[in-house]
């Protein structure tokens, strides 16, 4: 018997993040005005949400492949915009260098490859060809950009638009995070054991930082009920990119 009931769906899980993710990229944006530090402690509990949400939804969604591709598309997307408006307008003490879709996709394909050789309806030799691929993109990006005869300009672009360990948000650890939390969908206190000892490793190596503060979403997560709740299917790919890039403005336009 739970002793708190619990209350949030999806839907109230995903706006939670969001507001906390405003607040992170607040501080991330206009640190330097003197921002208070509790604003980017607070952003701390956003990528663990949206990686369980990520999990639950590719549990339950009607077509797995378009929710990877529209991923995908939504990291290309944020890849051009944000490089697009840094080349327009220049900020020496912020980068836009976010890109929690890559995180997400590459979690996705971590799933779909775990299910391949362990679900109900394997898929080995495909999910095999996905694994080689899931391993071999990192090390080969980085040997792309060994070789001088290729232009600069492909090179990077290869490195910025195929999502690798390198280049997306919070790399191996967020996208095992994401793969551990639906390994773990129907054994909830193993998932709640895996965040809490994540955050005991990042505190470990880092003390002084604020990553392992992540830990506190598990409070967030613990009262997730399972339900759906409001549907909102393109808000978020819409709004993630269209913040930031009115943060850096007003970032770079009014304070710099």
């Amino acid at each position: 018997m739970n002793l708190i009931k619990k209350r949030l769906t999806t839907f109230d899980l995903k706006m939670l993040g969001i507001v906390l993710m405003v607040f992170d990229h607040i501080h991330q944006m206009l640190y330097f005005e003197g921002v208070p530090m509790w604003f980017n402690m607070l952003g701390r509990l956003v990528a663990p949400i949206f990686l369980f949400l990520s999990a639950e939804g590719f549990h339950f969604t009607h077509n797995r492949k378009r929710y990877m591709l529209n991923l995908l598309l939504g990291y290309w997307v944020c890849q051009f915009l944000f490089y697009g408006v840094s080349a327009l307008f220049p900020n020496d003490k912020v980068q836009l260098i976010n890109s929690i879709f890559g995180t997400l996709f590459l979690g996705l394909c971590a799933m779909w490859i775990y299910d391949g050789f362990f679900g109900t309806e394997k898929y080995v030799k495909k999910a095999a060809i996905g694994l080689i691929a899931f391993i071999s993109i990192t090390p080969l990006s980085l040997f792309l950009m060994t070789l001088d005869f290729i232009p600069q300009p492909i090179r990077t672009g290869v490195l910025k638009y195929i999502p690798n360990l390198l280049m997306v948000e919070g790399g191996l650890p967020y996208v095992l995070l994401a793969l551990l939390f639906y390994i773990f969908r129907d054994m909830r206190w193993a998932q709640y054991l895996t965040l809490f000892a994540l955050s005991l490793l990042v505190f470990i190596s880092d003390p002084k930082g604020t990553q392992w503060l992540m830990v506190f979403s598990l409070v967030p997560i613990y009262l997730y009920n399972g339900k759906k709740g409001r549907s909102e299917k393109w808000f978020f790919y819409i709004f993630y990119p269209l913040h930031i890039i009115i943060l850096y403005l007003i970032s770079t336009i009014y304070f710099i």
